[in-house]
């Protein structure tokens, strides 16, 4: 087996003449396809179809009313309320009716399905887009364009005008029906809150007119009663006790006019010939009226002043001295009658009727009316003592029976603070809400404009 011989073969490193000799070499394979290419694309180019596109510009107008004054019912922006709207704008049942109603695309409707021509329009032939405004470090929408690229320049405008038109009043509708809504909602929330109230307060009056006396506020008047009854009740026991003080005085006193009248009477008594009666002597009178008169001194001056006072003693020493003077002069008139005893069975007794007999029955008739009437008087202050405790009884039993009803007014007075808090609340945001809505309504709100309508293009794109 022979062995073989190997032999490197050197090349040089390709260069630009290596190119062009390649070129020249191989120019019909170059420029064949290179010709034909353009051939193609200009006849291409000359039956494609032209295409025009319609644009307009929608500007995002901000609300005419401040939200510190008036806030707004929606909750979301508008931005993000264009974008929830589009898709709708650009929903398959909005889409088919802009396609029917200008009959858009026939070759397309011819050889394929609705959905794929539908497909077609809204992914490569409608563009809504959105420019921004630059305030401070933050950036807001500001406007959004609309876009629509077709063969037929009028039909272009007029569906560019069909969206723009089908857009705006779907964010008028739509804002109109979130608002009215927002404003229905809290209506009703309201009306239910008002119901409640209305509720809570027939409670707490119904409460209050069962349980007056023990509430919280009436505490001071029934303490002030039961004050004022205690004073009075005072008062009546004082007068009680000056009324029956007075009658002990006047029950002395006709006693003491009886005991004068007996003895006037059994002075006054004939025991045979008038003309031999023994007159009582004027000395003893005198005596007994002195006596009397010490007497009724003697108990007012203890009504006054103790037993050692005195002047109570003075008077005392006085009606002592005046009835020893009495009793002499007893005994003297004794000795007189045992005198007339003899003659007493000569003659018949009777009685001389004298002018101090018959004063001193009228004084005695007039002190015992005066003590009947103390008596009556004292009668109605029992009755009135009687009245009085009976109604501190009450006040009594009420201020005993107030913590459970205060406890109970007070839960009542809880829920409808409560209750009227909520409802206060409820009535203020129904009340904006109802002035957001009237805004929006009189297009005073954050609302789109058309700035630029549809244009008729000119030019095919």
């Amino acid at each position: 087996m022979q062995a073989t011989d190997t032999f490197n073969v050197s090349r040089r490193a390709p260069d630009f003449e290596h190119f062009v000799d390649i070129a020249r070499r191989h120019r019909t394979w170059i420029l064949g396809p290179l010709w034909a290419g353009i051939v193609i694309a200009t006849v291409v180019a000359f039956l494609w179809p032209d295409t025009y596109v319609s644009s307009a510009l929608i500007r995002i107008t901000s609300s005419q009313v401040p939200d510190r004054l008036v806030m707004s019912n929606m909750n979301q922006l508008l931005t993000e309320r264009i974008n929830a709207i589009t898709q709708g704008v650009l929903s398959r049942s909005t889409l088919t009716n802009i396609i029917q109603t200008h009959d858009l695309y026939p070759r397309d409707r011819r050889r394929l399905p609705m959905e794929d021509v539908i497909e077609k329009m809204r992914t490569k032939d409608i563009r809504i887009g959105m420019l921004s405004l630059q305030q401070g470090q933050q950036s807001r929408a500001g406007a959004f364009p609309i876009t629509f690229q077709y063969e037929n320049r009028y039909l272009a405008q007029k569906v560019t005008a069909d969206i723009v038109s089908k857009l705006m009043n779907e964010n008028e509708r739509e804002t109109i029906s979130i608002s009215q809504t927002t404003t229905d909602f809290l209506t009703n929330e309201m009306q239910q809150a008002k119901a409640k109230l209305d509720e809570i307060e027939g409670k707490v009056s119904d409460f209050k007119s069962r349980n007056f006396a023990s509430l919280p506020e009436s505490q001071q008047m029934n303490l002030a009663a039961l004050n004022s009854l205690d004073q009075r009740i005072g008062q009546l026991n004082a007068t009680l006790s000056r009324i029956n003080q007075d009658k002990l005085l006047l029950e002395s006193q006709i006693r003491i006019q009886r005991e004068q009248l007996a003895k006037a009477t059994e002075a006054a008594t004939v025991i045979g010939d008038p003309t031999k009666v023994y007159q009582k002597s004027e000395e003893l009178a005198r005596k007994e009226r002195e006596i009397a008169a010490g007497e009724q001194m003697l108990i007012q001056l203890r009504q006054q002043w103790t037993a050692a006072h005195p002047e109570i003693k003075r008077v005392e020493s006085l009606l002592e001295i005046t009835r020893k003077q009495r009793d002499d002069l007893l005994k003297e008139d004794e000795a007189n009658k045992k005198a007339l005893t003899a003659e007493a069975s000569k003659g018949n007794k009777r009685v001389v009727v004298t002018r101090e007999m018959q004063t001193m029955e009228a004084a005695i008739k007039q002190t015992e009316a005066v003590i009947h009437g103390k008596s009556l008087e004292a009668q109605d202050i029992h009755n009135e003592l009687s009245r009085t405790t009976a109604q501190i009884n009450g006040y009594q039993a009420k201020i005993l029976s107030s913590p459970a009803a205060q406890q109970q007014y007070a839960m009542l007075t809880r829920d409808l603070d409560q209750s009227r808090t909520m409802y206060n609340a409820l009535l203020a945001r129904q009340q904006d809400s109802e002035r957001g809505t009237k805004i929006i309504r009189n297009k005073q709100g954050e609302s789109l404009d058309l700035l630029d309508p549809a244009s008729l293009p000119v030019n095919p794109s």
